[in-house]
């Protein structure tokens, strides 16, 4: 996204999420791409993406565009074939008939340790030792490796790191020293198997094994890296994070919850309401620690509202509702954006890169006034009118575009 005049660098940071989370920022990125003048989301310098961002991240840096991503979800691309539930839930049977044969050993031996030593043992120490015998992890997520590897296989594409116009980090951690790894151009590694690496959310997922080494999913040790993006030279990194913990101080779903408090609905939302907290937590900690020791590098943070009930009562894992919540960031991207333009246009003026609201304004009508409609909301998400990149800069369209974009900005500066 640099221009030539400038010798800064742009990056895109994707954190993860789950499937949903990926989805949410499909549709994040269509709402970014309606404000780029004559660019789009896949002319950024640097792209950096961990667990379900690596995925997003892996697209956008082999030119694959936001609608192209999403018609991949929905099955309704021409000439790729559809992200189904087996590639990313792909149950590890011979993990789990291994496990399940190991039992009756495991818990005969359990139960003797336990009556052996009953006066300094509870009951959750018998439960906790039959965890042995259960399978490193219930899904197998070289399907999902598979299916990348096989997209980018096709013309255009690449599953090297090196082949790529962008620089492209997929992060990983190391199971067996804790450390973040880093996959680039740097390792003899495909963008496919550093993905897959990247999403092993450990107990849901096997660790991934690349040489002599284990992974798991990246975020155990950050959600998000920036410091990679400026590292490498990057002086505006736009973040896009799906996940943040719901703030029910209002107590706004009490008649949803059936009580006061998100504990009322069970284990299930205490567990993702800690998650979020810790990731969020480590995120924000992360972006205050850069910008006071990169104090000339522009941060621009993209994420839900944490009253957003949608993104948290969705579950991350679930593959019917990613439609919804393409939809719902787009959507909530779109008005957030429109809410900061001003202070948002001035940084971006900062490093060449126009924006423009007039493209936005119009789609955000066209799906309200359908009453949000399915195909119109599919329609408007899945096209975008006058697409400029770095391939087709020059075109009528986007001189067209520019055009206007340009008038636009004239009138709000005399405003």
């Amino acid at each position: 996204m640099s221009s030539a005049t400038t010798q800064s660098k742009t990056a895109l940071v994707l954190a993860g999420g789950g499937l949903t989370g990926a989805v949410y920022e499909i549709g994040a990125l269509r709402a970014i791409d309606d404000l780029l003048v004559d660019r789009t989301v896949n002319d950024f310098d640097i792209y950096v993406g961990t667990s379900a961002g690596a995925l997003v991240a892996a697209g956008l840096a082999n030119g694959l565009s936001p609608e192209t991503m999403l018609q991949a979800m929905e099955g309704t691309h021409a000439e790729i074939d559809p992200v189904k539930p087996q590639h990313i839930f792909n149950l590890d049977y011979v993990g789990l008939v291994r496990g399940s044969l190991n039992l009756p050993w495991r818990f005969l031996t359990a139960w003797s340790d336990y009556l052996r030593h009953i006066e300094d043992m509870t009951f959750f120490d018998l439960l906790w030792s039959l965890t042995e015998a259960m399978p490193t992890g219930f899904a197998n997520g070289l399907a999902l490796e598979k299916y990348l590897r096989q997209l980018l296989s096709t013309p255009g594409t690449s599953n090297s790191f090196a082949d790529l116009a962008s620089e492209l980090y997929i992060i990983a951690t190391d199971l067996d020293n804790g450390e973040r790894v880093v996959f680039g151009r740097e390792n003899d590694v495909p963008i496919s198997l550093a993905v897959a690496a990247s999403s092993a959310l450990p107990v849901v997922y096997k660790p991934v094994h690349i040489g002599d080494h284990e992974y798991v999913d990246g975020g155990v040790r950050g959600n998000a890296s920036l410091d990679l993006a400026i590292e490498n030279g990057a002086t505006l990194v736009v973040c896009i994070n799906p996940m943040v913990p719901f703030d029910n101080t209002d107590r706004s779903l009490e008649s949803y919850l059936k009580g006061k408090h998100l504990s009322d609905k069970g284990l299930q939302f205490i567990s993702a309401q800690v998650t979020r907290i810790l990731t969020h937590s480590g995120l924000h900690y992360h972006i205050k620690q850069l910008r006071r020791l990169h104090p000339d590098v522009d941060i621009v943070l993209i994420e839900p509202n944490r009253e957003d009930f949608e993104m948290f009562f969705s579950n991350i894992m679930r593959y019917s509702a990613r439609l919804a919540v393409a939809r719902h960031g787009f959507e909530s991207v779109t008005l957030e954006l429109a809410e900061d333009y001003p202070a948002l246009k001035s940084i971006l003026a900062r490093h060449e890169v126009p924006i423009s609201r007039r493209l936005v304004i119009t789609e955000l009508a066209e799906i309200r006034d359908s009453g949000y409609d399915v195909e119109v909301i599919r329609k408007v998400l899945e096209a975008r009118s006058g697409p400029c990149n770095r391939y087709d800069h020059d075109s009528e369209v986007c001189q067209l575009t520019r055009t206007l974009a340009e008038l636009e900005m004239a009138l709000d500066n005399l405003a």
